[in-house]
């Protein structure tokens, strides 16, 4: 075939489309959590008081709004640092609100009751962020900086009290009172409480970063689909009917497959006399004309062309897609072939065909190296038809037919010519003829 392409997907050939989900889902990603700041922004200008909201809300809105910048590096080569940048300082804006932000502006309150309130939780809002950018390492990027962050405000605060309690100072099982007098301690910390949420924050980044690689992998998956399915439109599109490509692609018949399948080849008789002193441009307008018109009927009798070699064409039927009666459908192929030759001309030319039609087992699949790979056929068969094509020249004929096609077909429109010796063959083979060829015994 004129169109040769690697049938195999390589990273490379993925690459772009998940560098067009990442960029796309960090985008998303930036957009999410700017509104969702801006969100919490208002929420702290509705639950606090004048004017400590206002102070609070700007500082919030800011945050939010500075996340947004973000995105001139989109399409630069700061682009990647821009987006663990980014989430890196929203996991150290939590932080520093854990560890720094007073919990009241009348001052005294113990930092540590900054654990009784909802601010841990903003991390997994950071770390949700960072799952829309479909990048795993940035996922566990975000995850660390939340888990460190959160252990570093637990050190900060810690260091800074002078009396702890903890679930240390609790006795073994504890009565309602003690339980309660000590989790509400003003003193209380519950260092392990800290570290269980740094481990559950670890553990949650952790799934996230498994779910965004399946994500990745359906994205891949789906780009080697498309660029499959691009690469078996350039194989087959142009000779193939929409119908038979369709199956190709939903059945996957490009993988190599052994089958009884028809072969017809077809050449144009006294080629090299007719082409010389034809301008190159008027030869393949030519053979253009004269493919197409044959390509057409292949296309209503079931059959797919395998290879236009020179002025030849190689015709399968039942390969790569199945269908029923293939040697019927083959030798229906032929006499339409040959009647439409002759009473037509291309491109003002009449041309004479030799077909040679065989039946047999064929291997049909890719073949090549690389990028450089086309379809093809192998067998008996594919030589059989060949030489059977040119054994016309000798007896006088135009369609000559193997004899296992002539058992396989049912319309008995065919006429035994006899046995034949056929070159590179060890045993003469049984050739039939149809009907209006000349008979001639062997």
């Amino acid at each position: 075939m004129a169109n040769k392409h690697t049938l195999f997907s390589s990273p490379e050939a993925t690459a772009p489309a998940l560098r067009r989900a990442e960029r796309t889902g960090f985008k998303i990603a930036v957009i999410g959590r700017t509104a969702a700041v801006m969100l919490i922004a208002l929420a702290y200008l509705l639950s606090y008081y004048f004017p400590i909201n206002v102070g609070i809300f700007g500082i919030t809105a800011t945050i939010a709004l500075g996340g947004l910048t973000s995105l001139a590096a989109i399409g630069t080569r700061y682009e990647k640092q821009a987006r663990f940048a980014l989430f890196a300082f929203d996991a150290t804006a939590v932080t520093v609100l854990l560890a720094f932000v007073p919990l009241s502006s009348g001052g005294n309150v113990p930092q540590n009751l900054v654990f009784l309130t909802s601010s841990v939780q903003h991390y997994y809002l950071v770390v949700a962020a960072a799952i829309l950018t479909l990048s795993p390492p940035l996922v566990l990027w975000t995850g660390a900086w939340a888990a460190g962050g959160l252990l570093f405000a637990t050190w900060w605060i810690l260091s800074g009290m002078e009396q702890v309690v903890s679930y240390n100072n609790l006795p073994i099982s504890p009565p309602r009172d003690v339980y309660i007098d000590t989790v509400l301690n003003p003193n209380f910390l519950g260092i392990a409480s800290r570290i269980q949420e740094a481990l559950i924050i670890v553990l949650v980044t952790a799934i996230a970063a498994l779910a965004v690689h399946r994500a990745r992998r359906v994205v891949s998956d789906h780009a080697k689909a498309e660029a499959s399915q691009r690469r078996v439109q350039n194989l087959f599109g142009r000779y193939v009917p929409a119908p038979v490509l369709r199956e190709l692609l939903d059945e996957g018949h490009l993988v190599p497959q052994t089958r009884l399948a028809t072969l017809l080849f077809a050449d144009i008789e006294g080629f090299t006399r007719l082409s010389e002193g034809m301008h190159p441009t008027k030869l393949v307008h030519f053979l253009n004309e004269f493919f197409t018109a044959v390509t057409d009927i292949v296309d209503q009798n079931g059959g797919v062309v395998v290879n236009y070699i020179g002025d030849a064409v190689l015709i399968s039927f039942n390969a790569p897609l199945p269908v029923e009666s293939h040697a019927d459908r083959a030798l229906s192929a032929s006499r339409e072939i040959l009647a439409m030759t002759a009473n037509r001309k291309f491109d003002g030319i009449p041309v004479r065909l030799r077909i040679g039609i065989a039946t047999g087992l064929i291997a049909a699949g890719t073949v090549g190296a690389g990028d450089r790979q086309t379809y093809t056929v192998y067998g008996d068969a594919v030589n059989l038809a060949q030489r059977l094509q040119e054994l016309n020249k000798e007896i006088g004929t135009d369609c000559l037919i193997c004899g296992a096609t002539a058992r396989h077909a049912r319309n008995g429109l065919l006429t035994r010519l006899g046995m034949f010796p056929i070159r590179n063959l060890g045993a003469p083979i049984e050739v039939f003829g149809h009907k209006d060829e000349p008979l001639v015994t062997g």
